[in-house]
């Protein structure tokens, strides 16, 4: 938890800081890059830190190079992955740039964000590890440096070079995390006597179909549909980049809502599954609930002064995000419903219910997108309520098929 504490808190200070300095245009592009990142790096790694965090507690009862097995299996799908995204995002760079950033054909933002979506994939992966594995320290270590290195680089880089700057400095701090987080792991291995080029088995491929494809279609569709819906706004709204700057910045307010949210459920997975392979199913489903009564109790503490001073939020921004206070507070709503829903998405995978999962999400997306092509004329605002509408509906989904979990195991027992 003081890992992600670090890592998330500093990049929401970092992103949040760069809105006064870049302006809501240029912001806006920042934003759609960071989406951009958010929603590939899902696609290069097709779900394999969840099957990492759902499957190693287990097969470390079996042996340590066991678990190294299936971990390898992951970074061998990542490798195919990451080198077709590559070239695809080689080959598509100048149509990006133009397109979505607005930028020259010729900007050498897109071959930056490729390198930003990659790190970034990798450094997902190597943090579910080391959790898995309950080698907290490591993660607080490169998540501390990371995080220092992060305020430091990003504003001298971004107020020397603005946008460019921004998305540079993002890049160098991911290479930096990732180096860190791989000497870590070879140390690890090497204390288990374990070697790095473990091959991977083939029969473990079926978890990757039965377990991995379902997860990766559910978080495939959160990242992509956020950022279609920061397109459509950016197409279609009269701010243009403006109104996405605007919405960006009250979405990373958002992100800071749910920041023990996302602290505890990153932290509290591997713990979850764990509970589930002793077979303690009472137990799991208490830890959820008291993870989750957290969660809400922390996103009513930091929405509420958020609310009150929402007015001198914006106008502490200034240009065109003053005036904007309906808009975020709209996103901290939103925020409250979403705290709370990841612990029962949690209990729902280790229950092996992860085409569940992947119905509620499909939902989610379907509302978020049809709500803000209708809302999109009345601007960032718009896709604001289109965010509230899509986390109400999840949200009841959600609540629905865990409650049918529990009713079900104990009819059984």
């Amino acid at each position: 938890m003081i890992a992600f504490i670090f890592d998330k808190g500093a990049q929401s200070i970092a992103i949040l800081l760069l809105a006064k300095v870049l302006g809501a245009a240029d912001y806006g592009r920042l934003t759609l890059a960071q989406g951009m990142v958010n929603a590939v790096q899902i696609f290069v790694v097709l779900g394999a830190g969840t099957i990492i965090a759902r499957y190693i507690p287990a097969l470390l009862k079996i042996s340590f190079r066991r678990a190294v097995e299936v971990i390898n299996l992951c970074f061998l799908v990542i490798f195919m992955t990451g080198v077709l995204f590559a070239i695809s995002g080689i080959l598509t760079a100048g149509e990006i740039a133009v397109s979505i950033l607005d930028l020259p054909a010729s900007s050498a933002i897109p071959y930056w964000v490729l390198l930003w979506t990659l790190l970034t994939a990798l450094n997902g992966l190597f943090l579910t590890i080391m959790l898995s594995f309950e080698n907290g320290r490591a993660a607080g270590i490169v998540s501390l440096a990371s995080a220092v290195l992060m305020l430091i680089i990003i504003p001298i880089s971004t107020d020397k070079y603005g946008f460019y700057g921004a998305v540079v400095g993002l890049t160098l701090t991911a290479a930096i995390r990732m180096t860190l987080f791989l000497s870590f792991y070879i140390q690890l291995l090497r204390s288990h006597g374990v070697a790095l080029r473990v091959s991977p088995l083939r029969s473990d491929i079926p978890l990757l179909l039965s377990f991995g494809l379902p997860v990766f279609l559910s978080s495939a569709i959160w990242a992509p549909t956020m950022w279609l819906c920061q397109i459509v706004l950016k197409e279609f709204s009269p701010g243009g980049l403006a109104s996405v700057g605007l919405f960006g910045f009250c979405n990373n307010i958002l992100g800071l809502i749910i920041l023990i949210s996302s602290i505890t459920n990153r932290a509290s997975f591997p713990i979850l599954s764990s509970l589930a392979a002793k077979g303690d199913g009472g137990e799991a489903r208490k830890f959820a609930t008291s993870i989750l009564l957290v969660q809400v109790a922390a996103a009513v503490a930091v929405s509420v002064p958020v609310i009150i001073f929402a007015p001198h939020i914006m106008e502490m921004m200034g240009g065109q995000f003053a005036g904007g206070e309906l808009v975020l507070i709209v996103m901290v709503i939103s925020g409250l419903i979403l705290a709370g829903q990841q612990p029962l998405v949690n209990l729902l995978l280790v229950h092996d219910k992860a085409f569940t999962n992947l119905v509620g999400m499909s939902i989610w997306s379907v509302v978020l997108l049809g709500c803000s092509l209708v809302f999109v004329p009345i601007g960032a605002l718009g896709v604001a309520l289109a965010v509230l509408s899509a986390a109400t509906i999840k949200g009841l989904f959600i609540t629905w098929r865990t409650m049918n979990i529990s009713y079900d195991q104990n009819a059984t027992s």
